[in-house]
């Protein structure tokens, strides 16, 4: 049942129409500076009421990196009245300090001469959501408008305006990101059928308890179109479910997954969603071994406890049994097939150096 379900969810992800804010004022690809620009779309909001804005960089216009930045999630009172549980604004300049894929000068970063579009995140839904949640009373009540679909959308008609037809297109996320990354592919994947196109989570595996109803409160399956039917009071399988279908439906596309294997943040969020901290490793363990056996999705399980890799200077020297994760990664964007990788002694470093 719920695979079906899931079936119906990618399908009308794919033509879904979502009301998103007008982006008259917005400068094309072609006007922007070298670098990060940063653009404010008239409408969109973060979950506390701050004007929303996102990050372009100009690059060639036959290779795209679409890239769903992280920071955290909330679903209740709890969740939603601390600070540091997910990310509050966007800010002009955020994304100007990030290393790993974002460093555009480094000669050994594979994505150097891309195009990029930064779906910045501040809607506490890891870009899913389209609700209005109140929580609490008196002092402790809290109000949050989890609007990820549509500011991811306007970001996306954007994208879609001034890019349309890129020879290769990267798909990615980092933690919450990562989840906002494999939730709108399909609908990526649909809009460039040509491209070659390769889809990456950074840390965001999707182990989560049963019984845990933040999808609910997201109202993720709003999106749907008229009549479509979704289950979201149970999300456990939801990820892993969502890059099955994936990769089902684009099997020329390449998708893939990547954490530490044990992702302190990743457990974290495990525990706050009601789990036990010490059964994230096997749900993990779990998770990649069903989907790796699909032919076109492959998982890099590295050592430590770190979160997120793609904007560190990790990303150059992570290695894990003599393979590089610079190298690994930079395969699959230029269409090559590698093999899933898995740590053997996950709690000793192993760095590349050249």
């Amino acid at each position: 049942m719920q695979t079906r379900l899931l079936s119906t969810l990618i399908l009308s992800l794919l033509v879904c129409v979502v009301g998103v804010a007008a982006q008259d004022d917005l400068p094309p690809a072609d006007d922007l500076t070298d670098g990060l620009n940063y653009l404010t779309i008239e409408g969109t909001t973060c979950a506390r009421g701050t004007p929303y804005t996102f990050a372009a960089r100009p690059g060639s216009p036959e290779k795209l990196l679409i890239y769903f930045q992280g920071g955290g999630a909330c679903w209740d009172n709890f969740t939603c009245r601390l600070a540091s549980t997910f990310k509050q604004t966007t800010e002009p300049g955020e994304i100007d300090d990030y290393e790993g894929i974002f460093d555009f000068a480094n000669p050994e970063n594979p994505l150097a001469d891309y195009s990029a579009a930064v779906i910045t995140y501040c809607s506490a839904d890891v870009h899913t959501g389209q609700a209005s949640a109140a929580f609490g009373e008196g002092a402790d009540a809290v109000q949050i408008a989890y609007n990820g679909a549509a500011n991811a959308h306007a970001v996306l008609d954007w994208v879609y305006a001034n890019y349309p037809a890129p020879e290769r297109i990267v798909i990615s996320g980092s933690s919450a990101g990562a989840y906002g990354a494999i939730y709108h592919a399909p609908a990526i994947l649909q809009h460039y059928p040509d491209a070659q196109a390769f889809v990456l989570g950074d840390a965001g595996l999707g182990v989560i308890p049963h019984g845990w109803e933040g999808l609910s409160t997201w109202n993720m399956e709003a999106n749907l179109v008229e009549g479509a039917v979704l289950d979201a009071s149970d999300a456990a399988d939801f990820n892993a479910s969502l890059y099955q279908l994936s990769a089902e439906m684009f099997p020329n596309a390449a998708f893939a997954e990547y954490s530490a294997a044990a992702d302190q943040v990743q457990i974290g969020f495990y525990g706050f969603m009601g789990g036990a901290a010490e059964a994230w490793a096997d749900g993990a363990q779990s998770h990649l071994e069903a989907l790796n056996t699909l032919p076109n999705y492959r998982s890099y399980l590295a050592w430590g406890d770190t979160h997120t890799i793609l904007a560190f200077n990790l990303f150059y020297t992570m290695q894990v049994n003599g393979v590089r994760f610079r190298d690994w990664f930079a395969a699959q964007a230029n269409g090559e097939v590698v093999e899933t990788v898995t740590c053997a002694e996950c709690a000793a470093e192993e760095l590349y150096t050249p």
